[in-house]
C-alpha cells in the first residue's frame, strides 16, 4: 500500500515543478505607452479626399454667429456644444484647438473640416461626417463665428 501513497505525491511534485517553471517566464520590456490625445487630428488619405485646403478663409470675412447657430442645428445631432461626445467629438473650445492641429490656421482648418470632413479625422472617431458643400462661403463663415463662441 505504501506505493499507492507515493504516486500521488510524485504527481503533485511534478505538477508543482511545471507551475514553478511557468512562473519563471522571461519578462520582455514593452513599448512605452502611447499618449492618447482624443482631440488630435491627422491628415487621412481616404474616401477620395485630398489633404490640400479646399478654401482659404477670407481675411476680411466676418461671420454672423446668430445665423451660424441656426445652421449648426444641422450638426447638433452628432456634435455637442460642450465636451461630451455624441457621435462626433464635442465642440467646446474647438476654435482654440483648431489652430494647433495642422499647418492651417484655425479658420482654414474649420473650413476644410466643414467642406471635406474626411481629410482630418479626430483620433478615436470614424469618418462619418457628411460634407456641407451646399453651404455658401458666408454660411461657413457664420458657423465658424458661432464655433468661436463655444468655450
Amino acid at each position: 500500500m505504501p506505493g499507492k501513497r507515493v504516486y500521488p505525491l510524485i504527481l503533485a511534485l511534478i505538477a508543482a515543478m511545471f507551475v514553478i517553471a511557468a512562473c519563471e517566464e522571461e519578462v520582455i520590456p514593452t513599448q512605452e505607452p502611447v499618449e492618447f490625445h482624443p482631440t488630435a487630428a491627422a491628415p487621412v488619405e481616404r474616401l477620395g479626399y485630398s489633404s490640400e485646403p479646399v478654401a482659404e478663409a477670407p481675411d476680411s470675412a466676418e461671420g454672423d454667429a446668430a445665423n451660424g447657430e441656426a445652421l449648426f442645428s444641422n450638426c447638433s445631432a452628432c456634435h455637442s456644444t460642450g465636451d461630451n461626445t455624441v457621435v462626433g467629438p464635442g465642440l467646446a473650445g474647438i476654435y482654440d484647438r483648431a489652430g494647433s492641429r495642422t499647418s492651417l490656421d484655425a479658420d482654414g482648418y474649420l473650413v476644410q473640416s466643414i467642406r471635406e470632413p474626411g481629410v482630418y479625422i479626430v483620433d478615436g472617431f470614424a469618418a462619418l461626417m457628411p460634407a456641407f458643400d451646399q453651404w455658401s462661403d458666408q454660411d461657413v463663415q457664420d458657423v465658424i463665428a458661432y464655433l468661436k463662441t463655444l468655450n
